[in-house]
């Protein structure tokens, strides 16, 4: 059982870190980092994502400190490799939503609202909306730009949003989405 509780603490931790990651090494900051560098290039070209050998470069020595400091607060080695686990799955299952919310059409109503918001974050105001996985942090702390229709700018290529052959919104993401 503690076995699962850590894992889910773990999974539960990463929105925050998500969060954090984001908004302050992606925009506060005025530090000069790999990370502000690439995510400075993903909001230029929506459809660029940092490759992979740079995400598992940082996720080696976060996991490393993750594993520690747990272990540290908890005294078990077992538990501190379960969370870290959750914590791993969590951002797995980020980096998948994220590249998703890009490269191919929502297929729930969760996921069009997680696109929304993300989205809104890319083309409205980049200083909003910094969840990807989830909108309960930017509630929290006051980042939370709701958004009924995103304009995303004409030069933003988005495949899954035009009918196909065609330069005009799929009507099925009319009321979400247009073409400023």
């Amino acid at each position: 059982m503690k076995m699962l509780i850590s894992v889910l603490l773990g999974v539960m931790t990463w929105p925050l870190l998500e969060y954090l990651l984001h908004r302050f090494l992606g925009h506060d900051l005025k530090l000069n980092t790999l990370f502000k560098k690439e995510h400075t290039r993903h909001h230029s070209e929506t459809d660029y994502f940092a490759p992979l050998s740079y995400k598992a470069a940082a996720a080696v020595p976060i996991c490393t400190i993750t594993v520690l400091l747990v272990r540290l607060m908890t005294g078990s080695w077992d538990i501190a490799i379960a969370y870290t686990v959750g914590f791993i799955a969590m951002f797995s299952l980020y980096e998948f939503v994220h590249w998703n919310m890009h490269a191919t059409a929502p297929s729930t109503k969760l996921g069009m609202r997680l696109r929304k918001h993300h989205l809104a974050h890319h083309f409205h105001n980049p200083k909003m909306n910094h969840g990807v996985t989830t909108t309960i942090i930017d509630k929290l702390a006051g980042t939370y730009l709701p958004v009924t229709v995103v304009k995303i700018p004409k030069k933003i290529n988005l495949p899954w949003l035009y009918e196909a052959g065609k330069e005009t919104i799929d009507p099925k993401f009319s009321n979400d989405f247009q073409i400023r």
